[in-house]
């Protein structure tokens, strides 16, 4: 009795699993893909960074010429080892040791940085005095003379990542510098273009 009955819940396990097994419609799995193109359009820029300001530290030995001929401020020379007698004839050199004040040169490795994705080429950058002038205390006053580029120009665009970076050598006169302190109001453009 025991296996009867087992064999009619096996017998009607195996109906039901093989009814639903047969009577469920055929489902395939459908799929399919397709490339789309992409495309941007990028504008061209031209971006330049420079600093606000230039403050450059003339030396005691700018304004002489020779580096060590001034220490913390201080020269001094014997007139080349010239004797006097105390005679009227017997004057001292008075040859300016600061000779040097009509051209000065200071140099400024990093004065500019440009990026540029132009199509054409490069980019041409150019330095100008547009106000010589650096006024200093009690009416005295230097100027600038030159600012010449540091740096060759590129000819093709330095993109968006790394930019071309270049500085300037500055010339100044400061024959009529003769007061101690700051000397302002003195410009330089900088111009980029990307032609």
């Amino acid at each position: 009795m025991k296996n009867n009955v087992l064999a009619i819940i096996v017998a009607a396990g195996t109906a039901v699993v093989g009814s639903s097994l047969f009577s469920a419609p055929a489902h395939a799995q459908l799929s399919t893909n397709q490339d789309v193109n992409v495309q941007i359009t990028v504008p061209e820029v031209l971006y330049l960074r420079t600093f606000g300001t230039i403050s450059l530290a003339i030396t005691g030995d700018d304004l002489v010429g020779t580096p060590g001929t001034i220490v913390s401020g201080v020269g001094k020379d014997n007139s080349g080892g010239a004797t006097t007698t105390g005679a009227v004839t017997d004057t001292i050199d008075t040859t300016s040791p600061f000779a040097s004040v009509s051209s000065i040169t200071k140099t400024v490795p990093e004065l500019f940085a440009v990026w540029s994705n132009n199509p054409n080429g490069g980019v041409n950058v150019t330095l100008s005095a547009t106000t010589a002038t650096l006024n200093g205390p009690s009416g005295a006053s230097a100027s600038i003379l030159t600012v010449n580029k540091i740096g060759t120009d590129p000819t093709t665009a330095p993109g968006l990542v790394t930019p071309y970076v270049g500085g300037a050598d500055i010339e100044f006169d400061l024959t009529q510098a003769n007061a101690v302190g700051n000397y302002t109001g003195g410009v330089i453009n900088v111009q980029a273009v990307a032609p």
